[in-house]
């Protein structure tokens, strides 16, 4: 009865992700995606491949749900998933790695930095000291999230910037240490927008009011940042640790520009991007310009989804006031797979609070398909699918 029910819910996914697609599109799609399990009108729960293992290397799961973030993971067909909010030592990193444990290695923790500690006497040293328990406990790598340059205000009332030089030794160490930093710097432009019904991203601002960086800050103490401040910070930062490996997240925190994105990942070897919620952006770009980036950039793009199962519910990349339905994974999960192995066209995209419009997509080749989904993410953060046990001290690197 269950399986049939899934059965039902996935019918219904794909039949709404290609609402919208004309028909000969669909057509034109089904004869040129090469499946081996999928129906006549795209790819199932598992994709077109469903022999492909998949890491996700952008997931927020609460350590108390693990048993429910399996459960989805095995139902679309990822194998190791990586929670950015794994806490940091003496702050919630222990029991992450209790789950990793507990899971066999398939849910492993990224490790949380007090970037906000960036005053206080003997920093350094303590920088140095939290981040080598993070390696010494099990953390996959080092998550920076958006707060480093739109949240933390210090003593003189500036917010802390993604580049201040005193947090070098963080970034130093990172790399010294062999882990790799998912780093969240900047929104969507939009965000840096009037929050007005004009804005493409209303409804999302709309539900989320702090989420809106236009005009003055909060407290009063002076205006946001311009986007373009944030994304040059954050591009500083990754010129100046060559020797630590940088995960842009988010599509390098500019998907609305793969050209932007292109031109750091050929001017610093050290950054690799990853696709978490942001597939309904890049899914907007023309098919053939983001089919050629995919391909020119193959060995530099990783798998993500910023799923989250927490215990107010899931998100499904971003959501409303509400958590997102549980009935909405199976389109969230096949709309990525048909954005990346499928020719469809006016497709529904993963999030629907992201924007009112349609994806087209990229239909890459199997040989790509396997570096975005599983063999990038081994080599950066020295996993492997197929052994999830695997103790990840040996790491290639970008």
């Amino acid at each position: 009865m269950l399986a049939a029910a899934l059965g039902a819910l996935v019918l219904l996914a794909l039949l709404l992700l290609l609402e919208g697609t004309p028909r000969s599109d669909r057509s034109d799609a089904t004869a040129t995606t090469g499946r081996t399990d999928a129906g006549a009108d795209g790819p199932s729960s598992l994709g077109s491949y469903p022999d492909i293992p998949r890491i996700d290397v952008h997931v927020h799961f609460a350590p108390s749900l693990a048993a429910e973030a399996l459960r989805i993971m095995d139902a679309y067909g990822i194998r190791i998933a990586l929670n950015a909010s794994g806490g940091a030592p003496h702050a919630g990193l222990g029991l992450s790695v209790e789950v990793a444990r507990q899971t066999a290695g398939r849910i492993r923790p990224y490790c949380n930095f007090p970037f906000g500690l960036v005053e206080a006497p003997e920093f350094a040293r303590m920088a140095v000291e939290t981040l080598r328990l993070c390696r010494q406990m099990g953390a996959v790598g080092l998550k920076v999230p958006k707060s480093l340059g739109l949240g933390i205000v210090t003593s003189d009332g500036m917010l802390l910037a993604v580049d201040d030089a005193r947090l070098d030794v963080v970034f130093e160490t990172a790399g010294a240490l062999g882990l790799p930093v998912l780093i969240h710097s900047g929104d969507p432009k939009a965000f840096f927008r009037p929050p007005t019904p004009d804005n493409e991203r209303y409804d999302e601002l709309r539900a989320h009011p702090d989420w809106s960086f236009y005009g003055m800050r909060p407290d009063g103490r002076g205006p946001w940042p311009s986007w373009e401040s944030v994304f040059a910070q954050y591009e500083r930062r990754v010129a100046r640790h060559p020797r630590t490996t940088f995960v842009g997240a988010h599509f390098g925190n500019a998907p609305e520009e793969p050209d932007r994105v292109a031109a750091m990942l050929e001017r610093y070897p050290n950054l690799v991007v990853e696709t978490g919620a942001r597939i309904p952006e890049i899914g907007r770009h023309p098919p053939a310009t983001m089919r050629r980036f995919f391909d020119r950039f193959q060995d530099r793009i990783l798998f993500g989804t910023d799923l989250g199962v927490g215990p107010d519910g899931l998100t499904l990349g971003s959501r409303g006031l509400e958590p997102d339905p549980p009935e909405r994974l199976p389109a969230f999960f096949v709309a990525h797979w048909a954005y990346f192995e499928t020719a469809g066209r006016g497709m529904a995209h993963p999030t629907p609070i992201q924007g009112r419009w349609t994806i087209d997509g990229i239909e890459l080749p199997r040989a790509v398909l396997e570096k975005l989904y599983w063999r990038n993410a081994a080599r950066v953060f020295g996993l492997d699918p197929h052994d999830p046990t695997r103790d990840p001290a040996a790491r290639g690197g970008p």
